[in-house]
């Protein structure tokens, strides 16, 4: 385990971004910068043949074509997923204005707000597995039945929904969106501190945020208008990138302790999907140095001597167990290796 800095100042709103010391060569200068451009620009040209060149070229002509070409299309979620990540940290461009700038974009095709992601996603690393980061555990007096519909749900695309449903509060006038978060984070004494930090967060982005949801609404309605009597089949497209992102999103943190600031895992995954979700599967290692960019994760990963937790296709597939009443398959570092627990209870079927 590498040591921890000294005196560190943490900003909710904000990246997590610690320098340990030792750790001077894996700094933002070795982020590969050229490659996240090239990257970003597939990624948003594939959302631009989704929404504008495929409904002018292949309909209504190639129903059939154009479906497949959609569908395929949103098979590239992950990646841009993946590249939102490291501009919501920002390692995407070397320029803090064309990072966040291209972070908007990768967020507005999305249909999110690229400021809202960035405050979720900074208390998401303060607080890991806080009591709304952990729809794999059923909590204390919660219906079962409930819990795994929920869990279900959100497992099948549900999460994305939400993701931008939650999003959106941010149309609201301002004394509303501070009614409804504060009246949400009092229910947990951990995120309170919240409370103050999306005050000042609002008085920084509001308008931003509201700006790139008017884009994102724009640009699907006319993507909607140019599909014309043909639009289930951008509805699809849309429906198989919920889906992904949804089963994905928490694959990494699935059967860890219920408690906040738990470990995340580390799974083993081929060369080619690893690359898929730019090392991804490496959550483990992000949580711990949240500054070193995805390229460098595989390294930083040999250098703590720790194993897998398990394969990363394995756990997406053990998703589908459902939530849990405790804390199954939780792991701990040993020195040398990551140790499953074996819980005493069993998965909700």
């Amino acid at each position: 385990m590498f040591p921890k800095p000294k005196g560190r100042a943490v900003r909710i709103d904000v990246e997590i971004d610690p320098v340990a010391p030792g750790l001077a060569a894996l700094n933002r200068q070795e982020a590969p910068y050229r490659a996240n451009v090239w990257l970003t620009a597939l990624a948003l040209t594939g959302a631009f043949f989704q929404i504008i060149v495929v409904p002018i070229f292949f309909l209504p002509q190639a129903p059939g074509l154009a479906t497949l070409v959609v569908v395929m299309l949103s098979f590239g979620a992950p990646m841009s997923r993946a590249l939102l990540h490291e501009a919501i940290h920002r390692r995407l461009a070397r320029s803090s204005f064309w990072n966040d700038r291209l972070g908007r974009a990768l967020a507005i095709i999305y249909g999110i707000a690229f400021d809202v992601m960035r405050f979720g996603h900074s208390a998401h690393h303060r607080f890991p597995r806080h009591a709304f980061d952990r729809a794999d555990i059923i909590a204390v007096g919660e219906k079962r039945i409930v819990a795994c519909l929920h869990y279900y749900c959100g497992l099948l695309g549900w999460f994305y929904v939400r993701e931008i449903l939650a999003g959106s509060i941010v149309l609201l006038p301002r004394r509303a969106i501070e009614l409804l978060t504060d009246r949400a984070l009092r229910t947990d004494d951990t995120l309170r501190v919240l409370v103050s930090a999306i005050r000042q967060s609002l008085d920084r982005s509001l308008q931003r945020c509201r700006l790139d949801l008017a884009l994102a609404a724009l640009l699907y309605g006319g993507a909607f208008y140019l599909y014309g009597a043909c639009w289930p089949i951008l509805l699809t497209g849309i429906v198989v990138r919920a889906l992904i992102t949804s089963l994905l999103d928490n694959v990494a943190h699935y059967g860890t302790p219920g408690e906040t600031g738990a470990a995340a895992h580390n799974l083993w995954a081929s060369h080619w999907l690893s690359l898929y979700v730019l090392n991804g599967n490496l959550h483990g290692v992000h949580h711990d140095r949240p500054e070193v960019p995805w390229n460098l994760l595989p390294q930083m990963h040999r250098q703590t001597h720790k194993g897998y937790a398990g394969g990363y296709m394995a756990f997406l597939v053990m998703q589908f167990l459902g939530p849990r009443v405790s804390f199954p398959l939780g792991t701990r570092s040993t020195g040398a290796k990551q140790e499953n627990l074996i819980s005493t209870t069993r998965p909700i079927t």
